[in-house]
């Protein structure tokens, strides 16, 4: 009797309809706790039905996930109708979870998919995942195909698409248009970072893949990189960046940190030409920890750059958690700083442990420098690495203090000013001070200034010129008096 009713209960299971069953898609389709984003009509389930979908799990700080998406971009243009690709998103930080802001960090990236806000993590939760990014492969049978952790992956993910879709045929739904088209709305798109250079004020603008040159009124002097994307070396009017940040003038030479090129460019203001220093467009998985030819090392996300006092060039090499070298005379490039490991662990240089450094300051005999993953502030001198705010890759808020109590939310950029280190407190949305006396930390009272994701800021002239990164301006910030204006960039008309 009990073999009669287990047959005739699994014969049950076996008539339920397959809607009925809770499958990869129906996960998928109501766009997380936040809904979709980045698309310009819902996402339906003969969208996913038939072709195969490529789940990108990712959160927008991590510079792992920054890292794939020209992957991503292969894949999509050499599968088309054949491929979707979702993204994921599961934010780490506090500050990420934001529709507006995960928005906005799609169109910044260049993303062209669709995007899931799972804010909550049950998406993720549900497929397991358990680190940043993760690439999930579904069928076009609607079942887990393959799956990848961490950056690298291409070929084999290349190579799982291809035998998984190799039986498909039209028709599908036309997912041509599915993501929202870009054009350019404003002066600036992204702005990412200031560098003050006396004469002139450089702002790397970094969705229009240019830098512009500015006096102190806001109006352009020079434009370099056509603002087309791309990599091309020549004269200012030729040349072609992708998403540049640092900079900094040495002489007549202005040092540019190409970062989504991996690349050192330079350009020089006298003969108005831009030449390629280092790095082939390549991620490097090898470091150089002795001094190699620049021209042959390949490099992975410069986010900013330093001068030095012995003219060498620091640059902040996130895309490995490292500080670089570059020799200008010698034109070589060398670890300075950092094992490559991703963690907050201080002492000997080339042994401590960085976490995605983002902005670099030189002041006196010591290098400052901010670790974005790990919302930190930290100092190499006499070649020792100390933390003088942030504990760990998790450990992130906004509190003001001493360490280690002192928090700061993906912190990118800093400068100085009246004895103080200034930060951009990106994901806090504020300014913050450090103390070089006493190693307080407090948050700047900006008299209800606005700021969306500040990339950078910069001292000039005693005031505080702000890269509002994610509200596209540069805002100028008297600390004396409360007082702020938005800098009104006018470029030169065309003839």
């Amino acid at each position: 009797m009990r073999t009669i009713l287990l047959a005739l209960f699994l014969s049950i299971i076996t008539l339920i309809p397959a809607q009925a069953q809770d499958t990869t898609y129906d996960r998928l389709l109501p766009g997380g706790a936040g809904g979709w984003l980045n698309i310009t009509r819902p996402v339906t389930m003969q969208d996913l039905q038939g072709r195969a979908v490529l789940l990108d799990f990712w959160t927008y700080g991590c510079i792992n996930c920054m890292q794939i998406v020209p992957d991503l971009d292969f894949l999509e243009r050499k599968y088309g109708e054949k491929l979707l690709v979702i993204g994921v998103h599961s934010a780490k930080f506090e500050g990420e979870k934001g529709n507006e802001r995960i928005l906005a960090a799609a169109q910044r990236f260049g993303l062209n998919h669709p995007v899931i806000n799972d804010s909550d993590y049950a998406i993720w939760k549900s497929f397991g995942v358990r680190a940043w990014p993760t690439q999930v492969l579904i069928g076009p049978d609607g079942r887990e195909a393959a799956r990848w952790s961490g950056e690298g992956h291409r070929t084999a993910i290349d190579a799982a698409i291809s035998a998984t879709t190799a039986s498909i045929t039209p028709p599908f739904t036309d997912i041509s248009t599915l993501v929202p088209a870009r054009t350019k709305t404003s002066t600036l798109s992204f702005p990412a970072r200031i560098e003050d250079a006396g004469d002139f004020i450089f702002v790397a603008d970094s969705g229009h893949n240019r830098i512009l040159v500015l006096d102190r009124t806001g109006a352009v002097k020079m434009t370099i990189g056509s603002g087309e994307l791309g990599h091309q070396d020549g004269s200012f009017v030729m040349a072609k960046f992708n998403h540049p940040r640092g900079m900094v003038l040495i002489g007549r030479n202005l040092y540019i940190a190409d970062t989504d090129n991996h690349m050192l460019r330079v350009a020089n203001l006298d003969s108005g030409s831009v030449m390629t220093l280092s790095g082939n467009g390549k991620r490097t998985f090898a470091p150089p920890f002795k001094a190699q030819k620049a021209m042959t090392t390949e490099l992975a996300s410069p986010w900013d750059v330093e001068a030095l006092p012995d003219g060498s060039v620091a640059i902040a090499m996130a895309g490995v958690h490292q500080l670089w070298r570059y020799a200008p005379t010698a034109r070589t490039m060398q670890v300075m700083v950092g094992s490559g490991a991703e963690a907050v662990g201080d002492g000997p240089a080339l042994e401590a442990t960085l976490a995605q450094p983002s902005g670099l300051k030189n002041i006196g005999s010591a290098l400052y420098f901010v670790d974005a993953e790990s919302s930190a502030l930290r100092r190499v001198e006499n070649n020792n690495v100390q933390t003088l705010v942030g504990t760990g890759l998790f450990d992130f808020g906004l509190v003001d203090g001493m360490y280690p109590d002192a928090r700061l939310q993906h912190a990118q950029g800093l400068t100085t000013l009246n004895n103080q280190i200034v930060l951009a407190d990106t994901y806090n949305n504020t300014l913050r001070t450090y103390d070089l006396q006493n190693g307080q930390l407090t948050t700047m009272d900006l008299k209800g200034l606005p700021l969306n994701e500040p990339g950078d800021v910069a001292a000039i002239d005693g005031k505080l010129w702000i890269a509002d990164t994610n509200n596209h301006r540069i805002v100028v910030f008297d600390p004396a008096t409360g007082d702020h204006r938005v800098l009104d960039i006018t470029e030169p008309q065309k003839k």
